[in-house]
């Protein structure tokens, strides 16, 4: 079922913004038994997209009012389900010239992907991709809906034989996954990329650095070239629905063990 400006409906005018120029933002939120563990980092960071792009503000409670009737006529209140959330700006302007329009708001069920549990407990082979992200994005750390870069990036992957890569920018320095942020552990120290020129500032991302600090863990966010990675004890991807082991990267292996247990169980913990 889809939801297109609280009504059931499966598809939007040709003329939206967000189908002519990507001219919106997106949420990938995990339900786990009818709950959202990180429902409030989504809204946090879908109001502040909003300010940046000047969208309407998006009512949360609204929002939160529709994913429960998705999950209701879906039937799945219980076990473990994925809502997206699009924002667009509607319909209302003139070619790159914004209007003072309503805002389309669409929701609606995704299937939890299967692949996730396993890859989670045996870890993922990540590939290093030559295509680049550009910098100096004013959106930077936003999930708006251009995602030109990640679909050739995905192609490239794909190509590899391979289902996640690692996304460095135009000066050659680590950002992020294609669908996930990036940690890795080097003597008792957790690192991450800086997202400050490009990329995306992930909800499990916060999530893990606020549950770091809270096991007296030292995170740092840094700006590396992957040549770092070689001294690197483990590394591991989070996203939305969780965190992920990476068991090789460009062909050498890593320890998936390594990865801490108490951050490894206090995300677990989200979706028990």
């Amino acid at each position: 079922m889809l939801l297109i400006n609280g009504q059931s409906g499966d598809s939007v005018a040709v003329l939206d913004r967000g189908l002519q120029y990507g001219d919106g933002l997106f949420e990938t939120i995990a339900f786990i038994n009818g709950n959202a563990p990180l429902w409030g980092r989504h809204m946090a960071r879908l109001s502040a997209g909003c300010r940046s792009l000047g969208l309407p503000r998006q009512d949360a409670v609204r929002l939160a009012q529709e994913a429960r009737q998705l999950l209701h006529a879906d039937d799945a209140q219980t076990g473990k389900h994925v809502i997206k959330i699009i924002i667009t700006r509607g319909e209302d302007g003139s070619a790159y010239f914004p209007g003072e329009g309503d805002a389309t708001r669409i929701l609606y069920t995704r299937e939890w992907p299967q692949r996730a549990a396993q890859q989670g407990f045996e870890g993922i082979a990540l590939h290093r991709c030559q295509t680049r992200l550009a910098t100096g994005s004013p959106f930077a750390g936003l999930k708006t809906l251009n995602r030109l870069e990640q679909v050739i990036a995905a192609a490239e992957i794909k190509k590899a034989g391979l289902q996640e890569g690692l996304l460095c920018d135009a000066d050659g320095f680590m950002v992020e996954a294609l669908m996930s942020n990036l940690f890795w552990l080097k003597q008792g120290v957790l690192y991450t990329p800086m997202l400050d020129r490009c990329g995306v500032s992930g909800v499990m991302r916060a999530e893990v650095i606020e549950q770091a600090e809270h096991f007296g863990m030292s995170v740092h966010e840094v700006r590396e070239t992957p040549e770092m990675l070689e001294s690197a004890q483990a590394m591991f991807l989070t996203n939305a629905l969780g965190l992920t082991a990476v068991r090789a990267f460009s062909g050498k292996p890593m320890d998936v063990d390594a990865v801490p247990v108490k951050i490894r169980n206090a995300i677990r913990q989200l979706f028990s």
